[in-house]
C-alpha cells in the first residue's frame, strides 16, 4: 500500500516536470543549482575566514591596548572610565591600598556622587571644594571640549601607603554627538612635590638673594646721580645709571670725552668749569690712575646743588696700566648743607660763648651795683639811727636795689626755664577782661608814680570775646614786659597808650593783637634787628640810665612764640616806640561781651582792715614776715605750719570765718596744692569762695599756673612784698572770682 502510494507521488511529479521543462532544461538546471551552492559555500568559507581574521586581529588589538593600559595604569593608583554626558563610568584600574579602594565602588553609579563621597571622606575640609569643582563632569566636559588632557594637583589625607600629594588627569578618548566618553586618572606625586619644593626653595633662596643683591645695587645705585663704564684705552663709555636730565645729555654709551665735556659746559656752574675740564680728560686718566685707586673732585651746579665725581680702577692690564674705570657722580649737597650747618654751628656757638661771657660780666656788674647799694644803705643807718627820715629813706633805697635783684633773679631763672624747653603751655579758660583790668590797674599806678601818663585807647579798644581758652600767665607775663618796657624808657610828663583789636576767625578761633604805644627814647632801626637778643640795650649807658637787666624783650618773644603769635617793633629814635603783638585764642563757651570800655575798679574802696587771715608758711622766719605785713594792715592771723595743719584748721572754724588764706606752695606733710585741692572740694559753702593766695619762691610760669588749677586765686613770688600781699587780697575781693573759671579744660 505504501509503495504504491510513494509510486503514485513520483507519478506525479514526474509528470508535473514533464510538463513544465524540457528533459535538457532539467540537467542544465540540476547543473547550475550545484555551482550556486558551490559559490555559496567559498563566499562563506572567506567570509568565516575573514570574520576569524578580524576577530584575531580585535583581539590582538584589545590585547596590545590592554597592554598599553597596563603600562599606563602601572603609573596610576586608579584608572577610571566614564562618560560625560550621563556620568556613567568604569574601573579600568585600581591599586590596592588606595583611600578609592576602601570605598567599595561600583561600576556604572554616578561619577559625580562618587567623587563628593571621595573627597568628604579623605580630603581636607578647606580643599574639598575646589577638588569637587575640577572633577565634575560639567567641568571636565567644558574643559575637555578646548583640549585633549587636562590635569589637577591636590593634597589629601594620607593613604594607607602614605602617599599624601595627588594628581588628577583628565583624558578625552572619544565624542560625538550622543557620547562624551574620557578617561580620569590618579597618581601619587610625593617624590615630585618633594622635588619641586627643593628645587624651589632653591630657586626662592637664589631669588632672595639676587633681590637683595639687586637692592643693594639699587640702593648704591640711587645714591648717584650718574654711573658710566668708560674704556679708556678707547675712549668709550656704556651708561650704568643715570637721571633723566643728564640721560638726555648722554645716551646710553658713546665718546666719553665728547660726552663728559658737554655735560661741564652745559650744566657746571661756569666759575668751576676751568677747574673741572683737566680732571674730564680721559687721555691722562691711566697716568693718574697709575698708583691710586680712585681720584675725585667737588663742584657747584648751575642750579645750586654741589656734586662729587669719582673715577675708580675698574680693571688694568699686565702691565698695570688702566683700561677700564667706573665714573659715578653724586650729589653732596647735604653734606655740604651739613658742613655750612656745623660752621655755623660753631658760629653760633662761639657766638654764645662770647654772650656768657658777657653775661657773667653783666650779671657780676647787676648783681654787685645793688648789693653795694644795699651795704651802704646799711652801713648810713647806722650812721643815722636816730634820725627817723633818713631811715626811711634809707629802707626805700634799699628795697629798690633789692627789688632789682629779685627781678634780675626771676629773668635769668625764667629765661634758662624758657630755653631748656621744661616749660609747660597748658590751655585753660580765662576771663581777658579780668587779667587786662588787673595789669591796667598795676601799671596805671606803676605810671603814675613817674609822672606819667597811662591811657587806654576806648575808642579803638573793642572785643567782643572775653571767655578763652589759652594761657592767660604766659599772656599776663608777655604784656607786663611790654608795659614795663615803656614805662622805663618813658620821661616825665611823656603818654603811654594802650588798646586790643580783635579778628573773629571761622574756626572758633579769633585773633587779639595787643598795642602798646609810648613816647620814650625809641630806638634805631640797626638796633630793632637785635632788640629781642638778650641783654640789648642800644647803648652801653643804658644799663646805667634805665634799669633793667636787658632780657625782658628777649623773655617775651619766646613766649610769643610758644604761642604761636608774632611780636612787632615799630620805633624811631627820640620818638617813641610801638609794639604789636598778635596771639590767636579759642573762643570760649562762657562768653561775657565785655570790652575794654569797662573802668578799672578802685582797690581803694577796699579794706582788709578786721579780716582773719590763715597763714600757712613752714619757715619760722617768712611765717614771721607774713604775719608782721598783714598785722600791721589790720588783719587778724591764725598761723599753720603745713598744709595738713591747715586743712584741719579752715575745716573746723566757722563758716566765713577766713578772709583769705595765705598758702606757702612746698611744705612737709602735705604741699600746699594739694591743701588748697582739698579745701576747695570740702561740702561748705565759704570753701570754694574763700581767697586762697600762693606764696612761693618758684615763680615761673608753670608754676603759677599749677596754683590756679589747684584752686588758687593768686601766686605772689618770695620774697614777699608787703604792699603786693594786701594787693592781691583787694584785687580778689574786687573781682570776686569763680574759681572755676581757671580749671583746667
Amino acid at each position: 500500500m505504501e509503495k504504491a502510494d510513494r509510486k503514485q507521488r513520483e507519478d506525479f511529479a514526474m509528470t508535473e516536470t514533464k510538463y513544465i521543462f524540457p528533459k535538457q532544461m532539467q540537467s542544465v538546471a540540476a547543473l547550475v543549482f550545484i555551482a550556486v551552492l558551490i559559490v555559496l559555500l567559498l563566499i562563506l568559507t572567506v567570509m568565516v575566514h575573514m570574520r576569524n581574521r578580524k576577530l584575531k586581529s580585535t583581539l590582538e588589538e584589545q590585547i596590545a591596548e590592554r597592554r598599553l593600559l597596563d603600562k599606563i595604569c602601572a603609573d596610576f593608583t586608579a584608572v577610571y572610565y566614564v562618560e560625560l554626558n550621563t556620568g556613567f563610568f568604569e574601573i579600568l584600574h585600581m591599586n590596592d591600598g588606595t583611600n578609592a579602594k576602601k570605598m567599595n565602588l561600583k561600576q556604572c553609579d554616578n561619577f559625580n556622587y562618587a567623587a563628593d563621597q571621595y573627597a568628604v571622606q579623605y580630603l581636607y575640609e578647606k580643599e574639598r571644594k575646589e577638588f569637587k569643582d575640577w572633577i565634575s563632569t560639567r567641568y571636565l566636559k567644558e574643559q575637555l571640549s578646548r583640549r585633549e588632557r587636562i590635569t589637577y594637583h591636590y593634597r589629601s589625607k594620607p593613604n594607607p601607603n602614605q602617599h599624601e600629594f595627588f594628581e588628577a588627569q583628565a583624558i578625552k578618548i572619544y565624542q560625538d554627538e550622543k557620547h562624551f566618553f574620557a578617561l580620569v586618572g590618579f597618581r601619587h606625586i610625593d617624590d615630585i612635590m618633594e622635588k619641586e619644593t627643593t628645587i624651589q626653595n632653591q630657586l626662592r633662596q637664589a631669588l632672595d638673594e639676587t633681590r637683595l643683591s639687586n637692592e643693594i645695587i639699587s640702593a648704591i645705585a640711587k645714591s648717584y646721580c650718574s654711573i658710566y663704564r668708560i674704556d679708556v684705552q678707547k675712549d668709550f663709555f656704556e651708561e650704568v645709571s643715570n637721571d633723566s636730565e643728564i640721560h638726555k645729555l648722554t645716551g646710553n654709551r658713546g665718546c666719553a670725552s665728547e660726552k663728559l665735556y658737554q655735560l661741564c659746559d652745559t650744566m657746571v656752574a661756569p666759575e668751576y668749569r676751568p677747574l673741572i675740564r683737566p680732571f674730564l680728560d680721559v687721555s691722562t686718566l691711566s697716568a693718574r690712575l697709575k698708583t691710586e685707586e680712585c681720584i675725585s673732585t667737588e663742584y657747584r651746579m648751575c642750579d645750586g646743588s654741589w656734586h662729587r665725581m669719582l673715577f675708580t680702577v675698574k680693571k688694568r692690564d699686565e702691565s698695570g696700566n688702566v683700561t677700564h674705570v667706573l665714573c659715578t657722580v653724586r650729589s653732596i649737597s647735604d653734606s655740604k648743607r651739613r658742613e655750612e650747618n656745623l660752621n655755623f654751628a660753631a658760629e653760633v656757638a662761639k657766638r654764645e660763648a662770647e654772650m656768657k661771657t658777657r653775661f657773667l660780666a653783666i650779671m657780676s656788674h647787676d648783681i654787685r651795683t645793688p648789693l653795694n647799694g644795699i651795704i651802704g644803705m646799711v652801713n648810713m643807718g647806722n650812721q643815722y639811727a636816730d634820725d627817723p627820715q633818713m631811715q626811711q629813706k634809707i629802707r626805700e633805697k634799699a628795697m629798690e636795689s633789692l627789688k632789682y635783684l629779685v627781678s634780675l633773679v626771676n629773668d635769668v631763672l625764667d629765661m634758662n626755664k624758657l630755653q631748656s624747653g621744661d616749660l609747660k603751655d597748658q590751655q585753660l579758660l580765662f576771663d581777658l577782661t579780668m587779667v587786662l583790668r588787673e595789669l591796667n590797674q598795676i601799671y596805671d599806678e606803676r605810671a603814675a608814680k613817674k609822672g606819667i601818663r597811662y591811657e587806654v585807647d576806648w575808642k579803638n579798644s573793642t572785643y567782643s570775646h572775653s571767655a578763652l581758652i589759652g594761657n592767660p600767665v604766659y599772656l599776663g607775663r608777655i604784656l607786663s614786659n611790654v608795659m614795663d618796657n615803656a614805662i622805663k624808657f618813658s620821661q616825665a610828663g611823656s603818654v603811654i597808650t594802650v588798646w586790643v583789636e580783635e579778628e573773629t576767625l571761622d574756626d572758633g578761633r579769633a585773633i587779639f593783637t595787643f598795642y602798646c604805644k609810648d613816647q620814650g627814647v625809641g630806638m634805631s632801626e640797626d638796633f630793632i634787628a637785635h632788640a629781642f637778643d638778650m641783654f640789648s640795650q642800644e647803648s652801653k649807658t643804658s644799663r646805667s640810665r634805665y634799669e633793667g637787666t636787658g632780657l625782658g624783650l628777649a623773655i617775651t618773644k619766646q613766649l610769643v612764640d610758644r604761642m604761636d603769635g608774632s611780636i612787632e617793633l615799630k620805633s624811631k629814635a627820640g620818638v617813641g616806640t610801638t609794639v604789636i603783638v598778635k596771639i590767636s585764642f579759642k573762643i570760649g563757651t562762657q562768653d561775657k561781651n565785655s570790652n575794654l570800655s569797662d573802668k578799672p575798679v578802685s582797690l581803694d574802696d577796699y579794706s582788709v582792715a578786721g579780716m582773719r587771715a590763715l597763714v600757712v608758711e613752714d619757715n619760722e622766719l617768712n611765717m614771721e614776715i607774713a604775719r608782721c605785713i598783714l598785722e600791721d594792715s589790720g588783719m587778724e592771723v591764725t598761723c599753720a605750719a603745713d598744709g595738713q595743719e591747715a586743712v584741719e584748721i579752715f575745716g573746723k572754724s566757722a563758716l566765713d570765718y577766713f578772709g583769705v588764706i595765705y598758702m606757702d606752695v612746698m611744705m612737709p606733710r602735705m604741699n600746699g596744692l594739694d591743701a588748697a585741692r582739698i579745701i576747695r572740694e570740702m561740702k561748705r559753702r565759704d570753701a570754694m569762695r574763700v581767697p586762697i593766695i600762693a606764696m612761693s619762691a618758684n615763680a615761673f610760669a608753670e608754676d603759677i599756673i599749677n596754683s590756679r588749677l589747684a584752686g588758687m586765686n593768686a601766686h605772689l613770688a618770695k620774697p614777699l612784698d608787703a604792699e603786693k600781699m594786701i594787693v592781691a587780697l583787694k584785687q580778689c575781693m574786687a573781682d570776686n572770682r569763680d574759681i572755676k573759671l581757671h580749671e583746667d579744660l
